[in-house]
């Protein structure tokens, strides 16, 4: 069962301790004193794990080790763990007691650690295609694994997401939480028609805002009307779920019409839809049963932090993550999503040639009291969240409990966020003095690396890290807003970004950055790095102070290629020294020109074309010159020759020496990971309106002004309405703190082919009522635009219509976009008279062209109503 190596020197070492004799001591002093290092490195025992004994898992190793210790505390272990599959149902803890061990594959042996299980119950196929298995009911998982690869749950759409219309919520629980109604299109969740009650609760609905994601089960749904309904946290102002938010519905059977889809019902029947060459006679499907894998609890502020633990060639997988009933709330960077493996309390902790990989949350965090530690040579991958965590988001008061000096080497991740898109690669927080090098990240939906966790420049522990030669591609792949490749967030002294290759990075919407300085940002380097085909910048700060961005690459960004955002009353960085080349229309984006950044002895490159770099860099001492690159649009960045580059002191770096290195094959495996296509996800569809008001709702996006003290819109019911129980009541009053209340706007954001707006109106007496189309410009043109006042609407081109009191009236515009736009034509019907129609108008302001703004007005000055009915705008 083991071999001791050597004995240990006792710690009350003397000659006589080990017997001998007065007339040797001279001699046997001085070879103890020669080789005395080398007999305690020595002093170590073996033990070693197999299938079939005598140590059958690490846990009965770690057993073994405390039993032993009883006698000699101080005795060091070495297990050494054969080639086969240990599969454990709870994870393996190991506390101060258990440090001093070094947990190894045997030579040539590829041990592997799993928290699943093999289902070996048979299956059955059906007429459709799905093959089904019966499982324990209590037996509940929310990943699955088949043939070593990542199994999706099944989810409508297939592809991307919905869109939501709306989102609306009502404080419950004493304002503790929220019941909120989301707005969808009923086609988009026809998939929920003829579900019971039971199984709608059973289904999760994802919700992809801006950089957040939210994970909850549906409390009802009305399929017909478009209407989901969920229970949990109050959605955050600055992030809620709204107009154009993607969603996915999971976790139902009707969902499952994709090759590779699951579904386990309640009563713990799993269904499988194999992809093509798959049979299910062959099939390795496993399950999770264990949540982690392993856990390092030490309590460094009561001095018993686990040390001097390593784990060297061993396979860490399976660990599952179930969604409980609440939920999972929307938080920056999925932070409180726990690991797989997970240490406290830690010094000295070593995982070389590891793998993490196949869980439901983070792969490895180094959380509270942390220090000395390095991971290196270590592949992590299919992950539920992402990839490594450093640190806390709090500042431990204590300041043993303060995690630092971690090192992540020479590792791969890779293929994360499953379960949380909006999770990291390599997340660093309240944390200092770590160095993250020569790492391979990539196939992630949001952030490759973030450092730092302080919006603003309040106290942070983020100061000194290192963030050094890494190659981080095909990152966000359009899924989620506000990212970057690197992603810093407060005052982090001493931090240096330096050596990274950073391309193919795709936001949602707004900000997929190659280096993104965020709120707060302070006193960090970025040199040496190259940043190419990035959707936005290939740098930006939101706002900061002092920091230096000089030596860089920065190529091909979509819309533009620098940005600043916000100007503070210091100097918010320096940008000298680096190349910009690009094939767009915009350089440098946001605010620019004033003294808080310092902008010069850059050299600019637009394939020859025009380039005005006078709104950011007046220095004087920039260029504009090619800067013979070898072939930049196929990613050879070496130079032909430096000629151009040595006039702004540029110095030349080897980009080759971004991401992993060493051994060929280890080289070749990041190389050859298989990455996704870059897909953008698909535009929402164009905006319109369609309501009746009878939901007692105003129109999905609309946007109000007004004073509710002296009047304002909402929706009423009458017993005139035009068709229903409700209309919209515009109620204006005296002394309006603006003329033009109250009003309320819709943003269509059309900018092509022809729209249309129908609407019945009930005009009360005194009533002032204006209807117009206008783009976003600054200052805004006007298209098609109506004035209502003394019972007569009046328009452009001499139109001039009575209209009646307390009775309603359609009113309908439609008008062409885009490059056919300057002409617009007007229908009004009036009760008992045949419809008016004026057509070819002109409109208002003869360059519009966009509709981004339609806004229906009171604007009278004295006490008056107006109501509105059967609303639609659409293309």
């Amino acid at each position: 069962m083991f071999l001791k190596r050597a004995r240990a020197i006792p710690k009350k070492f003397s000659l006589e301790s080990i017997g001998v004799r007065s007339a040797h001591r001279p001699a046997v002093a001085i070879a103890i004193l020669i080789g005395a290092a080398i007999v305690c490195d020595a002093a170590e025992t073996t033990l070693h794990v197999a299938p079939a004994g005598p140590l059958h898992s690490l846990t009965e190793a770690r057993d073994e080790i405390r039993q032993r210790r009883a006698a000699a505390p101080d005795e060091t272990f070495r297990v050494i763990v054969a080639d086969g599959r240990y599969e454990i149902s709870e994870p393996i803890v190991f506390e101060a007691k258990d440090g001093n061990v070094v947990y190894q594959a045997a030579e040539g042996a590829a041990p592997v650690i799993s928290g699943g299980r093999v289902i070996t119950m048979p299956w059955t196929a059906t007429e459709s295609g799905v093959w089904s298995t019966q499982l324990p009911p209590d037996w509940r998982f929310d990943q699955l694994w088949i043939n070593g690869n990542h199994a999706t749950r099944a989810r409508e759409p297939d592809h991307f997401f919905h869109y939501m219309l709306r989102g609306q919520e009502t404080l419950i629980e004493n304002a503790r939480r929220a019941r909120q109604t989301f707005t969808v299109r009923p086609e988009d969740v026809a998939s929920l028609q003829g579900l019971s009650p039971e199984q709608i609760q059973n289904v999760q609905f994802l919700a992809f805002h801006k950089w957040d994601t939210t994970r909850r089960f549906l409390e009802s749904a009305d399929a017909d009307a478009g209407r989901l309904v969920s229970v949990g946290r109050g959605m955050k102002s600055h992030n809620p779920l709204t107009l154009n938010t993607g969603y996915i519905l999971e976790n139902y059977r009707e969902a499952m019409d994709e090759p590779g889809e699951w579904f386990l019902a309640p009563d713990g029947l799993l269904s499988y839809r194999p992809r093509e060459g798959e049979s299910m006679d062959t099939i390795e499907c496993i399950a999770p049963v264990s949540e982690k894998l392993v856990v390092i609890r030490g309590d460094a502020a009561s001095d018993k932090s686990v040390k001097n633990l390593e784990f060297h060639g061993l396979a860490f997988r399976h660990s599952g993550l179930i969604t409980p009933p609440q939920g999972f709330e929307p938080s920056q960077a999925a932070s409180p999503i726990e690991a797989a493996v997970q240490i406290d309390g830690a010094q000295g902790i070593v995982l070389a040639d590891c793998e993490i990989g196949h869980t439901g949350q983070y792969g490895l965090w180094f959380r509270k009291g942390c220090r000395d530690s390095r991971v290196e040579r270590c592949w992590i991958h299919d992950l539920g969240a992402g990839g490594v965590r450093i640190g806390e988001t709090r500042i431990a008061k204590e300041a043993a409990e303060r995690t630092s000096h971690i090192v992540v080497d020479n590792s791969i991740v890779n293929h994360a966020g499953h379960m949380f898109p909006c999770a990291v690669g390599i997340w660093i927080g309240q944390s200092g003095d770590n160095q993250i090098t020569h790492n391979e990240i990539a196939d992630l939906f949001y952030t490759g690396i973030s450092v730092g966790w302080r919006w603003g420049y309040s106290e942070s522990l983020a100061s000194r890290n290192r963030i050094e030669d890494n190659h981080i591609h095909h990152i966000g792949q359009g899924w989620l807003s506000d990212m970057g490749g690197i992603y810093t967030l407060g005052p982090a002294p001493g931090t240096v970004l330096r050596g990274n290759r950073i391309h193919d990075i795709d936001s949602w919407g707004y900000g997929g950055w190659g280096l993104y300085n965020d709120e707060g940002s302070t006193d960090i380097l970025l040199e040496n790095n190259l940043v190419y085909r990035t959707k936005s910048g290939g740098y930006h700060q939101h706002y900061g102070r002092d920091n230096i961005i000089r030596n860089n690459i920065f190529a091909y960004g979509r819309e533009y290629q620098v940005r600043r955002s916000r100007v503070e009353d210091h100097v918010s960085f320096t940008y000298e020294q680096n190349i910009v080349l690009f094939d767009s229309e915009e350089l440098f984006h946001g605010h620019w020109g004033d003294d808080g950044v310092k902008v010069g002895r850059n050299l600019y490159w637009r394939g020859g074309a025009e380039v005005d770099i006078s709104k950011a860099d007046k220095s004087g001492e920039s260029v504009i010159a090619d800067p013979r690159f070898v072939d930049p649009k196929h990613d050879d960045f070496r130079f032909i020759d430096t000629s151009a580059a040595d006039k702004i002191g540029f110095k030349p770096f080897d980009v080759s020496a971004a991401g992993v290195y060493g051994e060929p094959a280890w080289k070749e495996k990041a190389a050859s990971l298989p990455m996704p296509e870059m897909l953008r996800a698909p535009e929402p569809p164009a905006y319109s309106v369609r309501e009746d008001f009878e939901s007692g709702e105003l129109p999905v996006g609309a946007r109000v002004s007004a004073d509710k003290e002296r009047g304002g819109i909402e929706v009423v019911d009458v017993d005139f309405a035009f068709r229903g129980s409700k209309a919209l009541r515009f109620t204006d009053t005296p002394d309006q703190p603006h003329a033009y209340y109250p009003m309320m706007s819709l943003a269509p954001k059309h900018s092509s082919g022809t729209t249309r707006c129908r609407f019945m109106i009930r005009l009360g007496e005194g009533a002032v009522f204006q209807h117009e189309w206008r783009d976003a410009a600054n200052p805004f043109q006007i298209g098609p635009s109506l004035w209502i006042e003394k019972g007569v609407l009046r328009a452009k081109d001499g139109v001039s219509v009575k209209l009646p009191v307390d009775e309603w009236i359609r009113i309908e515009v439609a008008a062409q976009l885009g490059q056919e736009a300057g002409h617009w034509h007007l229908r009004i019907t009036v009760p008992g008279q045949e419809p008016q129609t004026f057509r070819d108008l002109t409109t208002t302001s003869p360059g519009w062209q966009n509709l981004d703004w339609v806004g229906f007005v009171s604007q009278a000055k004295d006490d008056a109503v107006v109501y509105i009915d059967d609303l639609e705008l659409a293309q």
